[in-house]
């Protein structure tokens, strides 16, 4: 069995913890980001039970400065992870506004 320790990532990950509004269709979410990276983010959700892998979703990321505004992107769902009431989201960015 072969094992390594390298990082196999190819953008470093922030680890944050800051709201994040997820839309779908008519629907708006508030969630939590808690890992932000160049390519998608880790996002804890009340509940994971009813996102699918390869959903598509629009994120809003609030910055705390007025003078910037909020981070928006459209994503695609790549990881449901279910645990009780919470769950997390693994999402991946298709372009960015």
């Amino acid at each position: 069995m072969l094992t390594t320790t390298r990082e196999r990532r190819t953008f470093m990950r922030m680890v944050i913890d800051a709201p994040v509004t997820l839309v779908r269709g008519s629907e708006h979410m508030i969630a939590t980001c808690r890992e932000l990276a160049a390519n998608g983010m880790a996002i804890e959700v009340e509940s994971s039970s009813h996102f699918v892998v390869g959903e598509k979703l629009k994120i809003s990321l609030s910055t705390n400065s007025n003078a910037l505004p909020p981070f928006v992107a459209d994503a695609k769902v790549v990881r449901v992870e279910k645990n009780n009431n919470l769950g997390q989201l693994g999402v991946e960015f298709i372009s960015a506004s």
